[in-house]
């Protein structure tokens, strides 16, 4: 950085007094934008550097792209290994010449830019918001619309007494509205520098990208911008709106445009730089006009499908009644993408295990960091979120994980029929699945297709398996929004708990209707709760991509109560499995009719979900 001093001109007829000569002093220094561009690859790329050798294989470039919206065909990228005199399928590229290639294919003319394949495999990114990731989609055997089960004005869930409980619908909560998902602070890892001491302010926020509603003159999915880029060629980077700065309309400028503009936003401090991949914005492709106006149109036309494998979520607030759109985070679509091609080859599949469990790590540890507290007004300002709800002093948290799975104060979730041992209560603020059957969730939901009982337990418990023919079946789904602390669905005993290591794939439900068995892969800890009401309740805690912590705060042998908290999952997006024996379980009819639909159910701790038979 340079001192410079530069005199000012002053009008003396406006001071009266021209005795003093006055000049402003700053500091500055020239960084050429191709010197900022290859900054910004090489922080960005090194959050995809499993073994950080400062190498990359194509799996990892091809992740890194996709968070980006890139639509650069798997071609184009075996392309760089070949003129690298490298072997795709084994070898690994350099950082720099990943970031050689990267600017070349930015900068290379329109008119010798490569065609979209007609073939959506062959390009990295190409499913846009609301169709399947390549692939997979024939996999999926997704139930009819029963439009006439669906009740969009709301089930009145507060049957249990709790009527007198204000509706809170603030954006954010689990009863809130999930279309500002936003986004997670990230901290700087080691290797970043020019660190900020001053608390972020809202520019400081990664984006969502949503756009204006329709416009009487525009016919559906139409946008004026989207028209001046053509969108027949392939793209390293699409994204509609930067994920720094929120500046719109990205997607019609030129890719090196873009770039070098996340680049100059990056600059002002490097660690932002992590939030991209973190943050929940949406990438061209991805992005969709505020739908819920004609939400009941689209999803009698189609637009829309309820339960389809599609990139952005479509769940029902139980507390409004309200349709809404839960965004699919930037970490979510990676998880995603390496969950495809992990399906592809056994060796691809081995990479895509090591990169999420690289990234879950080191994303761990970032959110660990004293740094990383510095995030926490910004979080809470961007969500809307209660901070009355809180027990503890926002100043109190030593780092973002501490907050993240802070705890809330008694009264903030209320159980419901708190002197009736035969209700069964929500476990966590979640997006919720009920199922008659363990039968009926395989057919309609969960698609892996080694799913069962056994391997959710595991070894330990195969002596019970056969008690389970025919039970019931509960998902209480977390997003990375969600309060995430977990709490028991029944009164009971804790049982002899057990701990299976395993993948971090996201338990996003996209991912859950391939048929990968995500819950039988994933890490999970599993905890039986011997109820007197209800025999022996499976709770199977399962992490997932990001989530690197399972932690359960009671002991076997201790007595536990409906809506007590029996433990917490660290930084991201995880799920609890509840299994129940035959015959112990009958849900709330709203939500049966939704998991038919199938559409998830926004609820929160304490609800009453379901009771025992009489």
């Amino acid at each position: 950085m340079k001192t410079y001093t530069l005199p000012l001109q002053i009008n003396k007829e406006a001071v009266g007094d021209g005795s003093h000569k006055s000049a402003i002093t700053f500091r500055a220094k020239y960084q050429p934008y191709d010197m900022m561009r290859q900054r910004f690859w090489a922080h960005y790329l090194a959050q995809y550097d499993t073994d950080d050798t400062g190498e990359f294989s194509h799996l990892e470039i091809t992740a890194m792209l996709d968070s980006l919206g890139s639509t650069l065909s798997r071609e184009t990228l075996n392309s760089w290994f070949v003129r690298s005199g490298k072997n795709p399928q084994g070898d690994e590229l350099t950082l720099s010449e990943v970031i050689q290639y990267l600017e070349e294919e930015s900068r290379r003319p329109m008119s010798e830019k490569k065609k979209l394949s007609s073939s959506m495999d062959e390009a990295i990114s190409a499913a846009p918001s609301g169709m399947a990731t390549p692939s997979i989609s024939s996999s999926l055997q997704t139930e009819p619309l029963n439009l006439d089960k669906l009740d969009i004005s709301g089930e009145d869930f507060r049957r249990s007494g709790n009527v007198d409980q204000p509706l809170n619908a603030n954006p954010g909560q689990a009863g809130g509205n999930t279309n500002t998902l936003g986004s997670m602070p990230v901290p700087a890892g080691p290797y970043l520098t020019n660190k900020k001491d001053s608390m972020p302010t809202r520019a400081d926020i990664p984006g969502v990208v949503t756009t204006e509603p329709e416009s009487s003159g525009r016919q559906q999915g139409s946008s004026s911008d989207e028209d001046e880029f053509p969108s027949d060629v392939e793209r390293v980077i699409n994204v509609k709106t930067c994920p720094l700065c929120h500046r719109p309309r990205l997607n019609s400028k030129g890719e090196m445009d873009i770039i070098t503009h996340l680049a100059v936003c990056a600059s002002q401090d490097w660690e932002r730089v992590d939030r991209i991949t973190v943050g929940n914005f949406v990438t061209a492709s991805q992005a969709q006009r505020k739908w819920y106006t004609k939400a009941i149109a689209k999803l009698s036309t189609g637009a829309y499908s309820i339960g389809a494998n599609s990139a952005n979520v479509i769940v029902q607030n139980r507390m409004t009644g309200q349709l809404e759109e839960e965004k699919m985070q930037g970490f979510v679509r990676i998880g995603i993408r390496l969950l495809y091609k992990g399906a592809r080859s056994r060796m691809e599949g081995a990479q895509a295990r090591r990169l999420l469990k690289s990234m879950s790590i080191k994303e761990g540890i970032k959110f660990n960091s004293p740094e990383s507290a510095k995030g926490i007004a910004a979080f809470i300002e961007f969500h809307n979120l209660n901070v009355n709800e809180i027990r503890d002093p926002i100043d109190s948290f030593a780092n973002f994980n501490e907050f993240f799975y802070r705890k809330l104060k008694p009264e903030a979730r209320p159980v419901a029929d708190p002197n009736d041992p035969k209700t069964i209560v929500s476990s966590a603020d979640c997006r919720l699945m009920a199922f008659e059957t363990i039968n009926e969730a395989t057919r309609i939901w969960i698609k892996g297709r080694e799913f069962s009982v056994a391997r959710l337990l595991g070894e330990k418990y195969k002596d019970e398996f056969h008690k389970y023919d025919g039970g019931a079946l509960v998902i209480f789904r977390l997003a990375p929004q969600d309060y995430h602390r977990f709490h028991s669905p029944v009164d009971g005993k804790i049982g002899p708990m057990t701990y299976i290591p395993g993948e971090y794939y996201t338990v996003n439900p996209q991912a859950i209707r391939t048929q990968l068995d995500v819950y039988g892969e994933n890490a999970r800890k599993i905890v039986p709760i011997d109820s007197p009401t209800f025999g022996r309740v499976f709770c199977a805690c399962i992490g997932a991509m990001m989530v690197g912590t399972i932690c359960t705060t009671l002991n076997e042998g201790d007595e536990v109560k409906r809506g007590e908290e029996y433990g917490y999952f660290a930084f991201g997006g995880s799920t609890i499995v509840t299994i129940f024996q035959k015959g112990m379980v009958q849900w709330d009819q709203d939500l049966l009719d939704n998991s038919l639909a199938p559409l998830e159910t926004l609820v929160r701790v304490g609800m009453r979900i379901g009771r025992k038979p009489e």
